[in-house]
């Protein structure tokens, strides 16, 4: 028995529409599945390749933060350096850092923090710690895009670093 098609008055088939709209289902569904895998493995924040350490040349700074993030999502950045024979440890953050970052909290509180030629300093005086010193800074990106960031320790190597913040 043959079926036959009719069609509703006013209304104009095209075939190339619904093979449109057909493709464009097809690779929707795609394209989510995609993003989906992106976002659990960390592509857009916290994750596996957000995740990131760096060393600087000396081997005397580690720096753990996150690759990529939000606008106006805070995140943590973490600094150590190793025991410094005087206790006294100067970080200082220049680069985009001032200008694409408000930092919210630093553990533990320095003795001193300034600014001078667009750079961050924190200034640890005595630092009695018989272990590596470390500085948690908790910031908050205020302007989207790529920042590359630089952070010198004790004026030793500088470690370059870059995030970017997604809008």
């Amino acid at each position: 028995m043959e079926c036959k098609r009719t069609s509703l008055p006013g209304v104009k088939e095209s075939r190339r529409a619904l093979n449109f709209e057909y493709a464009c289902r097809k690779g929707g569904l795609m394209l989510l599945v995609i993003i989906i895998l992106a976002a659990l493995a960390g592509l857009f924040s916290v994750g596996y390749f957000s995740s990131s350490e760096k060393t600087n040349s000396a081997h005397s700074v580690k720096l753990e933060y996150e690759r990529f993030g939000r606008l106006q999502t805070e995140f943590t950045v973490k600094i150590t350096a190793p025991v410094h024979s005087s206790g006294q440890y100067i970080f200082r953050l220049g680069g985009d850092f001032n200008r694409r970052f408000e930092i919210g909290n630093i553990w533990p509180q320095p003795d001193r923090m300034y600014s001078r030629d667009g750079a961050l300093y924190l200034a640890y005086d005595a630092a009695p710690h018989p272990v590596d010193f470390s500085v948690w800074l908790n910031i908050t990106p205020i302007k989207p895009g790529k920042a590359v960031s630089t952070l010198w320790v004790n004026g030793g190597p500088a470690i370059r670093f870059w995030q970017f913040i997604y809008p």
